[in-house]
């Protein structure tokens, strides 16, 4: 049982017992005359239905239209939700399992793959690919942007490996923000509660050429959560960013340059864990013909983190892409690209662990094509291939065959099968333990990239004005995955498992009302891996530590014209090693538009579950219990 610590300021707390009068506080006629709400439920399913997406072909198409299992957040879906970090908000999609390890690590993944470091997903923020090569997974504390500034977050569950290359193996998160234009004038927020404090002020100006600017800063600490028994998590956090962004854009042309700089302190048993870093993005897009559009983009990242008694890493990423769009006939859409990727990884051996050599230079160069044609009856095919070639492996081939069938305007039967890789990192190949000799675990220069051959079939249409709805049966053959197995004097990694992965993900949207909509979705996943013929694994099941449902359903109602009430329900299925009991949760906001310029919100998340774990490892993991915030929003 957690034990709670004394108030110290009261106003880190606000009692769950105002949500219900929150929602209905008095508001002036003249107000209710000035204000609209601009929710999305307000958007009937056509409307929605029209969403334009970009991460599945690399191009801006309409949502019905892509042959992909894709889930898009809306900013409104984010800014309704209440949360305060990309982790909390990619819990919106029904498509994406989220785990919380404590106040600042998560793991989230599509598909399965929760066990060990979810190392199967591409996350992209402004086209800047934030999984590290470390262990090719995220640093989810490293990525930290201002809330109200994200355009959308579209999700793909589900191999992107000919668009985006390696680690799109489960699925692609691509995070897009505003444009500085739609960020014009001033604003500030505020978040006090009892588990986390902090705030976000933006500034945004045009500029001369029809371009605009916005500066921007975010601060925030988190308190400590306590492990199963009472002790605490040390897990308290602060996180500062600040960084800016500049468009410019007519009707042949546009530019965007961004960057950022951040820092923290991130606390843990072992003791605090400082990072550091920040990036600079420059993007084109020029529209060369009525039918041929250039893009590209160039960015550098530095990160830098210490895990005291564990490791330290200095990281620089040099990443270039130039990609030509065309259609060289009617009825047919082509793409090429190509990129390189640079990346200087500098670490310092400790008592526990090494990488073997300390400083590793690592290369990732790729070539793409994609073709689209439509064909008589409404039919349409996709064949893509990728060539990317790594530093430790060699050249891989990603193929990619995907068929469309329209009946209808409004809806689309869809198919694809892909070929992946997750190809190796550092801690695959270069990993010692312990620090120094003797060691247990040895580095393997021979461990091969991780294999997937993906099948998809899905279905996703609209019934009249008020639902939509997506539904995608899928089946995974996994090769090649990571085991621990003897060699080299000791243990190392090898590819030793194989396994399968199946299972069903949809979800629907249902405008019940003008001012009521619902969201439901759910993941019904069965995989089986097992070592494959003639290997062992002496390490922990690393494989098939995943629910075998999730299930989620949000309501947004309009109780009046400035009084927002939100419902989000959430079930996770049991995690099975180490074990971790399903649970399911529920988060409640309230939200007031005192003035066009002011917007106030009570959330309470996990409202009636007192605590629950959401993820384990031998040495229990945090207990995630309510926690309760006031959040208010100030637009000039």
């Amino acid at each position: 049982m957690i034990r709670t610590r004394p108030i110290d300021n009261p106003m880190k707390i606000l009692p769950v017992s105002a949500l219900a009068a929150f929602s209905f506080l008095p508001v002036s006629p003249a107000f209710a005359q000035i204000l609209a709400v601009r929710d999305i439920a307000e958007l009937d399913l056509e409307q929605l239905a029209n969403v334009v997406v970009s991460s599945v072909s690399k191009r801006d198409e309409k949502l019905l239209d892509a042959p992909a299992s894709i889930f898009v957040i809306s900013s409104e879906d984010i800014r309704r939700s209440g949360a305060t970090s990309l982790p909390e908000a990619l819990r919106l999609a029904p498509n994406l399992q989220v785990a919380r390890g404590d106040t600042s690590q998560y793991l989230v993944t599509a598909r399965g793959g929760l066990a060990g470091t979810a190392n199967k997903m591409l996350v992209l923020i402004d086209g800047r690919t934030v999984y590290t090569p470390l262990f090719s997974g995220v640093f989810w504390d490293e990525q930290i942007v201002v809330m109200e500034d994200i355009e959308r977050i579209e999700v793909i569950s589900g191999p992107g490996s000919t668009l985006w290359g390696t680690n799109a193996v489960n699925g692609v998160v691509n995070v897009t923000t505003k444009s500085a234009t739609k960020t014009l004038g001033f604003m500030a927020s505020g978040t006090a509660g009892n588990m986390e404090r902090g705030g976000s002020v933006r500034m945004g100006s045009e500029l001369p050429g029809g371009g605009a600017f916005r500066a921007y800063g975010r601060y925030y600490d988190r308190d400590a959560h306590q492990l199963g028994s009472g002790a605490t998590a040390k897990d308290q956090a602060d996180r500062w960013q600040a960084g800016m962004r500049a468009d410019w854009e007519n009707s042949q042309r546009a530019y965007t340059v961004q960057g950022d700089l951040y820092g923290g302190n991130i606390d843990n048993l072992g003791g605090v864990r400082p990072i550091s870093g920040g990036h600079v993005i420059g993007r084109m897009r020029a529209t060369l013909s009525p039918d041929s559009q250039l893009s590209g983009h160039v960015y550098y990242d530095r990160a830098e983190r210490e895990h005291l008694g564990s490791f330290k890493e200095a990281r620089d990423t040099f990443d270039v892409e130039v990609q030509q769009s065309m259609r060289p006939s009617k009825g047919t859409y082509l793409i090429v690209g190509g990129g390189y990727r640079a990346t200087r990884d500098r670490t310092e051996a400790t008592p526990a662990l090494a990488f073997l050599p300390a400083t590793r230079n690592l290369g990732l160069a790729s070539l793409y094509v994609q073709g689209e044609r439509e064909l008589p009856g409404n039919v349409e095919v996709t064949v893509g291939l990728r060539a990317e070639r790594n530093s430790y492996t060699g050249v891989e081939w990603l193929p990619n065959l995907r068929f469309s069938w329209s009946p209808s305007e409004d809806q689309v039967l869809w198919g694809a099968l892909t070929r992946t890789v997750r190809s190796p990192s550092r801690i695959d190949r270069d990993l010692v333990v312990p620090g120094m000799p003797p060691y247990v675990v040895f580095a393997n220069d021979t461990f091969e990239s991780e294999r997937a051959d993906v099948a998809d079939l899905g279905y996703r249409g609209t019934l009249a004005r008020d639902l939509s709805f997506s539904i995608t049966a899928f089946a995974h053959r996994f090769s090649d995955l990571r085991t621990i197995e003897p060699g080299g004097g000791g243990l190392v990694f090898a590819n030793g498992a194989e396994g399968r992965a199946r299972g069903v993900e949809g979800w629907a949207d249902y405008r019940v009302t003008r001012d009521w909509r619902l969201v439901a979705g759910f993941v019904s996943l069965h995989n089986k891996f097992e070592v494959s013929p003639g290997r062992v694994d002496l390490g922990a099941p690393a494989h098939g530590n995943d629910p075998k449902i999730t299930a989620q359903l949000r309501s947004s109602w309009n109780v009046t014209s400035v009084h927002e009430f939100d419902v989000t329900v959430r079930h996770m299925g049991e995690l099975p090693s180490p074990l971790v009991k399903a649970y399911t949760v529920m988060d409640l906001r309230a939200g007031w538009r005192i003035t066009p310029q002011v917007e106030l919100s009570l959330v309470v998340t996990n409202a009636f579950d007192r605590e629950h774990r959401e993820f384990a490892t031998a040495n229990e993991g945090a207990v995630i219990g309510r926690a309760t915030f006031l959040r208010a929003t100030l637009r000039l």
